[in-house]
């Protein structure tokens, strides 16, 4: 009796576990800054991928729909062709470094399903004064 209770045990926990492992594996999305992803563009097209960047000044808009280029923030002359569609973060602006989240379709565009925005370290909320 207590043989079927470790063999049943053991099986339930590699059940476990190999859900887990797949549940992990289908959360992961890699990060890539622009140049990486362009150097791998031929492996990377119609993967789900984060990209960093810096927003260029050529921000198009057109109804619901916003087209930018993200340029390469180590240093690199590279840059990326980005369509979105949906709400834009407060924070988004030209020069601000960004996140998009999507898919690169491997013809020159990043299809972003999000964008994420980062903080300047010169953050100071409306009406800090910075001291008393």
């Amino acid at each position: 009796m207590k043989k079927k209770f470790i063999i049943g045990g053991f099986f339930v926990g590699l059940a476990v576990f190999f859900l887990g492992y797949m549940a992990f594996m289908g959360g992961v999305i890699y990060y890539y800054e622009v140049g990486e992803l362009l150097e791998k563009a031929d492996t990377i097209a119609g993967q789900a991928v984060r990209v960093s960047g810096i927003v260029a000044p050529d921000v198009e808009k057109s109804g619901l729909e916003m087209r930018f280029t993200v340029v390469d923030n180590t240093g690199l002359d590279a840059s990326l062709m980005v369509v979105y569609s949906g709400a834009v973060p407060d924070t988004f602006e030209v020069g601000s470094q960004v996140v998009v989240e999507g898919e690169y379709d491997g013809g020159g565009f990043f299809q972003a399903e999000s964008i994420l925005t980062k903080c300047s370290s010169r953050y100071v909320p409306q009406g800090d004064t910075g001291g008393e």
